[in-house]
């Protein structure tokens, strides 16, 4: 008998979202928005306030916040439901940005900072917990795509707007008009959100496995903030890495599991989803580097360097777009091409910046600009239906420890390649270095290493698509 498959376009993710969608988006919008003007603003922050040395602890301290708030979203007691963790991720966000604003020094502004990468963290755990709450299955490709695309509106809005308030000296407001909108959000939430939904509760609080995580995300933090002493920034990145492989021990073993069942079972599917995410999340973070090698190689000024590393945001938003609404089959395909495209990017990324540009010809620096789009690319091909991979894997009931773990991962990954990235340019002697020979010999150790991650992306990412695979034969209504 011919089954017609649910109806899975973009007018149907608004019709049946309604007013929740414009909670969806809005609580999305507003984290990425102030990550992109808070970066571009600092340098003048900085100017007025002081604290240079406590520069770069600014989004170290809001990425710490994001990860462990991420992971309250799935231990959280039983009494906060939905709508009383939404409504704690707004007002977490509202009260660090009004920190933020009328901060009178670095230290308290760092203060904000955490209290603000809270409030992110459990937001972007509750935004993925609405999926589930909110839309269809069939949806969930098309939303996790809204997602992206307004991430990478945000990464190209951000900066110009940041920009706006530092020329006009009136950064602080860029902080505080946030606090209305967050409050405009939280009474969306009070309104469309439950006040409960099922949930499995947890036998215990799993302290183990918590101190665990926040061990790894601490050291791998001060890792990325070494930046004098590469024996001891790769001791740091060791010590994180041992605590995540203590954490699938403890968790393995464990009555209360923190993260989902099967995700350190290395004959899970749910661990090759999982690896993935990781996988392809860090190797992607080599665009973070991309603007700095932009100027110093290719003499492009601050401004246009900065929008040429957003086309990796771009690639994502487009990649993300064109393939929600792909069927079983191309799905496989994209997760499958995922880790290959990212590491033929990152190698394109090698040939162009790894080499100063002294004759200014065009080509080197088109190729650094297709192959940054193409690093978007390829996990915007491949993210959103890894997620939903794990969101249909597992039951309704354990939609806040999924949801919460899907959002800690990715942040995690994030963190991961950031302080992989600084180890290696720092050991390649990049801050030391005076001439672009010595600038492209970084470039080159870099981008190097980011195609290693990429290459150990490629059996996970087989293994994951075969399993979406299997997952989508067994529910046709995908």
């Amino acid at each position: 008998m011919h089954m017609t498959p649910p109806p899975n376009g973009w007018r149907d993710l608004f019709r049946t979202g309604g007013i929740a969608t414009t909670i969806f988006i809005g609580g999305i919008a507003l984290q990425a928005v102030e990550v992109f003007i808070g970066s571009s603003m600092l340098p003048t922050v900085v100017a007025e306030i002081g604290g240079l040395d406590l520069f770069a602890w600014n989004t170290t301290l809001f990425i710490v916040a994001s990860i462990l708030a991420s992971l309250f979203a799935g231990i959280r007691p039983a009494s906060i439901g939905p709508r009383g963790a939404y409504l704690m991720a707004a007002g977490a966000f509202a009260l660090g940005s009004l920190i933020c604003g009328l901060a009178p020094n670095m230290p308290v502004l760092l203060a904000g900072r955490t209290v603000q990468g809270f409030g992110a963290g459990l937001m972007i755990a509750m935004t993925l917990a609405m999926l589930r709450l909110i839309f269809p299955q069939a949806l969930w490709p098309r939303a996790m795509a809204l997602n992206s695309a307004v991430w990478g509106i945000a990464t190209l809005l951000g900066p110009a707007l940041g920009g706006i308030f530092a020329e006009l000296g009136i950064w602080r407001w860029a902080f505080l008009s946030i606090v209305p909108l967050a409050g405009l959000l939280a009474l969306g939430a009070w309104h469309i959100l439950p006040r409960s939904a099922e949930r499995t509760p947890m036998a215990s609080v799993p302290w183990v496995q918590v101190g665990l995580v926040t061990a790894a995300v601490l050291a791998i933090s001060l890792a990325s903030l070494v930046t004098d002493s590469t024996p001891l920034a790769a001791t740091l990145l060791l010590a994180g890495l041992l605590s995540i492989a203590l954490l699938g021990l403890a968790d393995r073993r464990a009555r209360a599991p923190l993260l989902p069942t099967g995700t350190f079972s290395a004959s899970s599917s749910m661990s090759a989803l999982f690896a993935s995410i990781v996988l392809l999340g860090a190797a992607i973070t080599s665009d973070i580097f991309a603007p700095l090698f932009l100027q110093r190689l290719h003499g492009l000024s601050p401004l246009w360097a900065g929008y040429g590393a957003a086309l990796a945001s771009a690639g994502w938003t487009v990649a993300a777009i064109t393939t929600s609404g792909w069927g079983a089959a191309r799905i496989r395909l994209a997760i499958i091409a995922s880790p290959v495209v990212i590491l033929a990017a990152t190698m394109g990324m090698l040939v162009s910046l790894g080499q100063p540009n002294t004759s200014s010809h065009p080509l080197p620096l088109l190729v650094a600009s297709l192959s940054l789009f193409a690093l978007g690319a390829g996990i915007g091909m491949a993210f959103q239906h890894l997620s939903t991979g794990v969101l249909k894997s597992t039951a309704a009931a354990d939609n806040d420890k999924v949801s919460s773990a899907i959002g800690m991962t990715q942040l995690f990954a994030s963190g991961l390649g950031a302080a992989l990235g600084g180890v290696v340019v720092n050991a390649a002697g990049l801050p030391a270095a005076t001439t672009p020979a010595a600038t492209s010999h970084a470039a080159v150790w870099l981008f190097a290493a980011f195609a290693v991650i990429s290459a150990l992306a490629v059996p996970f990412a087989l293994r994951a698509a075969n399993a979406r695979f299997k997952l989508a034969a067994i529910q046709p209504a995908e």
